[in-house]
């Protein structure tokens, strides 16, 4: 899911290349595209490097991995927490990448929406755990700002699916921040969840096993779409899908 810049820089040099008198510089094109290629190659290091030691790895254990020394990251991230965003960003563009084409908004019930979310997830935690962990921790000083960063682009999946439902029904008029409430809640029991699941220590065994894990975790946030939608003064069958299940409560009684 890209940001809004994002998209805006995209756009803008797009249209630089198609507005006529409009020059894009080609070295600069290049050297733009080359710290982009070497920024990606330093996190999947770092990600390498994090996945083998633990949440505790440092900087110059994540530049041994990449090949190259501590000076030659400071060229491509500003500072560690440009680099440790980085991170975060990157965990959140794999679960998106795993979650949206497993899920079908208009056609599949909210409790398999949410169910496959859950599964993709807990599947890219139980391969990454000390990823998480080394976000979710925050274990480095220049890490406390850049850990609240990474937890924000992980609730960014959250609230955009959030927004899915909130579109789907887009014709009830419903309160939209009130969405936006349960995808923060449901962010928040989900990192929670998943520190206790994991364990604070690198060889924690996990409190449950997946399958369950998942299930549980399903319930919790299946729970969490009933409460708002009581909030909103709906009701939801959650089995079966959102334009058939959600009736307004006065229209049940």
């Amino acid at each position: 899911m890209a940001g809004y810049s994002d998209r805006v820089r995209r756009g803008s040099r797009a249209r630089a290349a198609e507005e006529p008198g409009v020059k894009v510089d080609a070295r600069s094109e290049r050297w733009r595209e080359h710290r982009k290629k070497v920024r990606s190659e330093i996190v999947d290091a770092a990600f390498r490097a994090i996945d083998r030691l633990g949440p505790e790895v440092s900087l110059r254990e994540i530049a041994e991995e990449a090949g190259t020394a501590k000076p030659k990251i400071y060229r491509h991230f500003t500072d560690k927490s440009d680099l440790f965003q980085a991170i975060g960003q990157r965990m959140r563009d794999m679960l998106w990448a795993a979650i949206f084409p497993s899920i079908n908004i208009s056609t599949d019930a909210a409790r398999t929406v949410v169910f496959r979310a859950v599964e993709q997830y807990v599947r890219l935690v139980d391969e990454h755990p000390n990823v998480v962990r080394f976000l979710m921790q925050g274990r480095f000083a220049e890490q406390s700002e850049s850990a609240m960063r990474a937890l924000n682009e992980g609730r960014d999946i959250t609230l955009g699916i959030a927004e899915m439902f909130n579109n789907e029904l887009s014709d009830m008029e419903l309160d939209n921040a009130a969405f936006e409430l349960a995808g923060f809640a449901t962010f928040g029991a989900a990192a929670s969840a998943t520190d206790w699941w994991l364990g604070a220590e690198q060889d924690s065994p996990r409190r449950l096993p997946s399958e369950k894990f998942v299930d549980y975790l399903t319930t919790i946030m299946v729970g969490s779409i009933n409460g708002t939608c009581e909030v909103l003064g709906i009701k939801i069958d959650p089995d079966v899908p959102l334009h058939e299940g959600v009736k307004r409560r006065e229209q049940v009684a």
